[in-house]
């Protein structure tokens, strides 16, 4: 199936762009933690605040990893990241079912799992999302968008097959994760794979060089001489003057950028407001829920009918949060390539877009006291984190070139890692310090409780609505820096 022996080099590209696409949906199942992690902490004892801590392992797998998973991708090709990415997405759920079968309770050893599974997701998406760029370096924007697109499709897929298959199997659904993993991987992996057997792969990987840097454009019969994939689209003058003098930009270079920084700290702040909230969206639905219950009939939250309900609404929320974070991350993209290639403006004009909409569902966060409610905000959540998520390594690659691309994304990736632990952590102690036992239940199931619905956490949202105004700033500076080196 390698290039030119048994396909021809478009259809080649078709399968490349289908594998890679599929294979997001191996990557975007962290993010379906929120859906069973009440469950799972319940059934090994851990508080909100132990389940909010593994959540955020799970980040920090996803981010700490980047550099290094980048540096793997573009020094050594796709294989070798592809598969330290599947091994580690399988034995995760694999030991997870594991540790809930056997009821092993170790906050630690869950932590680590989930870093894993984040780690893995790293691997993966890093050599998809380079394989899209330089095999479609004229179309990024959407060849990029479609993985990202699916790792964001990924929590609503297997949401809907758990809702069918296996309500209220957490087991059997963290054993399907696994199993559909070894699946995908299969059949996908080897079509990827098989890119760094051509010989235009091999050049870029082994030999990078600016005039070469898009070769694998490339699967075509016919080869164009191109200085850089982010060059081929078409700017204004000035635009591509400043793509020059910054093309190909990567280690101490790229530190010393205040293009860098502003990047780095707007990433950080949307991104962690949006992984805050599908970490946590499980806790927003369990308090609003049981408060519900709880004025109907006190002490009825223990019930099995108001435990599936709860279930179910979580079930619901993390759906939404996907099929929107899908809908973002295809909108960005193709907005990306219409305002480069059409209007010949940056990229990053378009993250006033997920600012102003962040903003916005802080303050819905705030508010919200109904379950039918929430999935308003679930929904513009997951579609503007999205759409900042698959804009963000687009601009990466306009501004620094595709040389070091994924090594530079993989930097930029770490931004979310400390404003994340500490919104998601601050949300569990909130929650926490509003909870208390319940009194007039089975002694066995005296767990802390939080009935007083959406008071149990929305203080927490004054101070993300103010870290959307750091960002609005940060994204105003970047492109006034920008304007003003184009018309010089």
């Amino acid at each position: 199936m390698t290039n030119g022996v048994w396909l021809s080099p478009v259809v080649h590209k078709v399968f490349v762009l289908l594998s890679c696409t599929f294979l997001g949906l191996i990557c975007g199942t962290l993010y379906l933690y929120s859906s069973y992690s009440p469950q799972f902490a319940h059934r090994l004892k851990y508080s909100v605040t132990d389940a909010s801590s593994i959540a955020l392992m799970g980040t920090l797998g996803v981010a700490v990893t980047g550099p290094v998973a980048g540096a793997v991708v573009d020094k050594t090709g796709y294989t070798i990241a592809l598969v330290i990415g599947g091994l580690q997405i399988i034995i995760g759920y694999l030991s997870m079912k594991g540790q809930f079968d056997n009821e092993y309770g170790s906050v630690k050893l869950s932590a680590f799992l989930v870093f894993a599974i984040g780690s893995g997701s790293t691997f993966i998406n890093s050599a998809c999302l380079k394989c899209c760029a330089v095999n479609f370096p004229s179309i990024r924007g959407v060849a990029t968008s479609l993985p990202l697109a699916l790792y964001g499709l990924s929590a609503m897929f297997y949401s809907v097959l758990a809702s069918i298959f296996y309500p209220g199997d957490t087991s059997g659904f963290l054993g399907f994760l696994a199993y559909s993993a070894i699946v995908i991987f299969v059949i996908c992996a080897p079509c990827v794979i098989s890119c760094d057997w051509s010989q235009e792969s091999k050049s870029l990987v082994t030999k990078p060089h600016p005039a070469d840097s898009i070769e694998m454009s490339s699967l075509k019969p016919e080869r164009t001489p191109q200085l850089s994939p982010h060059v081929t689209i078409a700017r204004s003058p000035g635009y591509q003057q400043i793509e020059r003098e910054s093309m190909e930009i990567s280690g101490m270079k790229l530190v010393k950028s205040s293009k860098f920084w502003l990047i780095f700290v707007v990433t950080g702040t949307l991104a962690s407001l949006g992984q805050m909230y599908i970490y946590s969206v499980g806790y927003m639905v369990k308090a609003i829920v049981s408060f519900e219950a709880n004025n109907l009939e006190p002490g009825s939250i223990f019930t099995p009918e108001v435990e599936g309900l709860i279930q179910r609404d979580q079930q619901l929320q993390v759906g939404l949060l996907s099929v929107a974070n899908c809908a973002g991350r295809i909108l960005s993209g193709v907005m990306g390539d219409v305002i480069s290639q059409s209007f010949k403006k940056s990229r990053t004009r378009l993250l006033f877009l997920p600012c102003f909409g962040l903003m916005f569902t802080q303050i819905l966060g705030f508010e919200i006291t109904r379950p039918n409610d929430l999935s308003l905000d679930s929904l513009l959540t997951g579609l503007f984190y999205g759409y900042t998520f698959c804009i963000m390594p687009m601009i990466v690659g306009d501004l620094f070139g595709m040389e070091n691309f994924s090594s530079n994304w993989g930097i930029v990736g770490l931004a979310p890692i400390l404003p994340s632990f500490y919104f998601t952590s601050l949300f569990g102690k909130i929650y926490d310090a509003n909870s208390s036992p319940l009194s007039g239940v089975d002694e066995a199931k005296s767990e802390l409780v939080c009935l007083i619905g959406k008071h149990c956490y929305n203080s927490i949202f004054k101070l993300t609505l103010f870290i959307t105004f750091i960002s609005l700033v940060c994204v105003v500076f970047l492109n006034s820096d920008i304007r003003l080196r184009t018309t010089r």
